[in-house]
């Protein structure tokens, strides 16, 4: 199971690493978009939800999306396998944590973009 809401190519251990998550939370969502390109949503009552999002919490109180999956029996199926494997990513990172300097050269890595024209 590949997570839908990262970059292609970035995992879920390059993310608890960098990120220094902490644990993650589910959240209920659906969308508020006015237009077809909009991907605006918000937190709602599970009753009211379209999909759920699963989060990583970072140290500095972030959340980071991982992964949407609809409310099926599927989606609850995809949300427990990439829980699962968020949970053993940030076990991982926890041996092994980045430094101050490692985590501000990713930060910074991070914000250039290849394709960006300056």
């Amino acid at each position: 199971m590949i997570p839908n809401c990262l970059s292609e190519g970035e995992t879920l251990a390059d993310v608890a690493r960098r990120e220094c998550a902490i644990g993650f939370d589910l959240r209920f969502c659906r969308s508020v978009a006015i237009s077809p390109d909009d991907r605006d949503t918000e937190t709602c009552d599970p009753t009211d939800a379209e999909f759920a999002t699963l989060y990583a919490l970072t140290d500095l109180g972030e959340a980071i999306a991982i992964h949407d999956a609809s409310l099926t029996s599927t989606g609850a199926d995809e949300v427990a396998a990439i829980a699962r494997a968020l949970f053993v990513a940030i076990v991982n990172a926890r041996r092994d944590p980045p430094d101050a300097v490692q985590r501000h050269e990713a930060e910074q890595a991070a914000r250039i973009d290849p394709d960006r024209i300056a």
